[in-house]
């Protein structure tokens, strides 16, 4: 049964740490440029893959794999392949010009089995095509020979009983063949036993729906043939090209498929590449290990983790948010004494001084011993309240402020907020009334 990640148990677990005996998901490792192979955590160790998660069976997206090769550059690369391999019976050497281009698409259809066995869905570039195209057709054709050799042999010295069972053999490993020289791009490691009986075994059952496409394909290939007899025969090879390029296509894009998907029984590892999993910066994986931690109940290195990414973003609202929520959760009121001037600082300079009153109210219910000590952030604190007509908590933070801060450099706007605020309660008019004396005074002062 698939195990889920210790921290978002909606998600399948992808690594496994020894060490802990824990499963985590992608989000939930250390993957890092720095280190190859994804480390814990918690205990900094190297993790095994358990593979990619939930991964969709691929015999349940054939619509997909027939739509494969229809992107724009797959459909020009098979349609000039088409043509030129229906011409070039009449060029000089048409042998070589056959090899060449049953090499480029060979070679192309390779990198496609590779290109999805790392996890990409969508066709690699053409280019890949043109470079070592020939070399590989001339393997394939080496590889074909020498099993064809190993069936004959077999016929010759064992009999024809022993020939037909090799050679059906053969004929059921070939896809396994293809496989591993794709993945290994060694002929000899392909044609290995070993390695071929391991694969088969490591998919199971599944390889054999690989062997009834290769056949329904070969077939409906046959069958398109007669259907073509009615095309002028200028068109008909190219046609018949195209269809055994596209199905071809198709085959080794199943083939990657089957591997990504089998990819932990095979000994390697890859991701799905659409564009959501792209590799995570440090403030990235810093969140994520901090995430881990404190669902570990570690709330110092938490805390200390935060206070690292705060000295090389301190400007990132969101990352100070979540350090403002997280010292709000765990009650930390020393660290967000410190803290609070600087955030509420950066959330005015943002324009959102409505996040400003709405954090100061939630302090006060969280810790409500908490008091703002400096005049600064009494004075930004307030402007925030005013703006939400909260006068009553302008009037807290205000109230003898000339008394505490007489050298505050904001006192007159701060005494002529507070008795705007007061205005506001008729019982306290004669408080107003005594401030505005007082701005009076101190402008007077000042002007003298």
């Amino acid at each position: 049964m698939e195990q889920a990640c210790k921290y978002h148990p909606l998600e399948p677990g992808t690594y496994f740490c020894a060490i802990c005996e824990t499963n985590s998901c992608d989000q939930c490792v250390d993957d890092s440029r720095y280190n190859p192979v994804p480390r814990c955590f918690q205990c900094n160790r190297q993790l095994d893959t358990l593979g990619p998660g939930n991964i969709e069976p691929f015999w349940r997206r054939l619509q997909q794999s027939f739509r494969y090769p229809l992107a724009t550059q797959s459909l020009v690369f098979i349609t000039v392949l088409s043509i030129l391999s229906s011409v070039a019976i009449y060029l000089p050497f048409p042998l070589l010009i056959y090899l060449a281009l049953f090499g480029t698409v060979f070679k192309y259809c390779l990198s496609c089995l590779s290109h999805t066995a790392d996890g990409y869905m969508k066709p690699p570039d053409v280019t890949e095509a043109y470079e070592g195209g020939f070399k590989k057709m001339l393997v394939l054709i080496l590889m074909l020979f020498i099993t064809g050799l190993l069936v004959h042999l077999s016929d010759t010295y064992m009999g024809p009983a022993m020939g037909g069972l090799t050679a059906l053999l053969v004929t059921l490993s070939f896809p396994a063949i293809i496989i591993n020289y794709a993945v290994s791009d060694n002929m000899f490691e392909s044609l290995n036993p070993v390695n071929i009986i391991r694969l088969v075994n490591s998919i199971g059952l599944p390889y054999g729906l690989i062997l009834g496409f290769i056949l329904i394909m070969s077939g409906s290939i046959a069958v398109l043939y007669q259907l073509v007899l009615w095309v002028p025969s200028s068109l008909d090879s190219v046609f018949l090209y195209a269809v055994t390029f596209y199905y071809l296509i198709v085959l080794h894009h199943l083939m990657g498929y089957m591997v990504f998907q089998y990819q932990s029984a095979l000994g390697f590892s890859a991701r799905l590449q659409d564009g959501s999993n792209k590799r995570r910066g440090s403030q990235a994986i810093a969140m994520a290990k901090i995430s881990t931690l404190i669902k570990e109940a570690d709330f110092v290195e938490a805390t200390q983790l935060f206070q690292e990414q705060l000295q090389v973003n301190g400007d990132n609202l969101l990352l100070n948010t979540r350090f403002f929520e997280f010292l709000l959760a765990t009650n930390k009121q020393d660290v967000i004494t410190a803290f609070l001037p600087k955030y509420f600082e950066l959330l005015e300079t943002h324009g959102r001084s409505d996040m400003i009153s709405s954090s100061y109210k939630r302090l006060k219910l969280r810790m409500p011993e908490f008091e703002a000590t400096e005049a600064p952030l009494k004075w930004v604190i307030s402007q925030a309240c005013f703006a939400q007509n909260d006068h009553q908590t302008v009037i807290k933070l205000l109230h003898g402020i000339h008394k505490k801060h007489p050298d505050f450099k904001d006192l007159v706007p701060a005494l002529s907020m507070l008795a705007d605020a007061l205005d506001e309660y008729p019982k306290y008019a004669e408080h107003a009334a005594a401030c505005r004396k007082m701005i009076v005074r101190m402008n007077n002062h000042q002007s003298s």
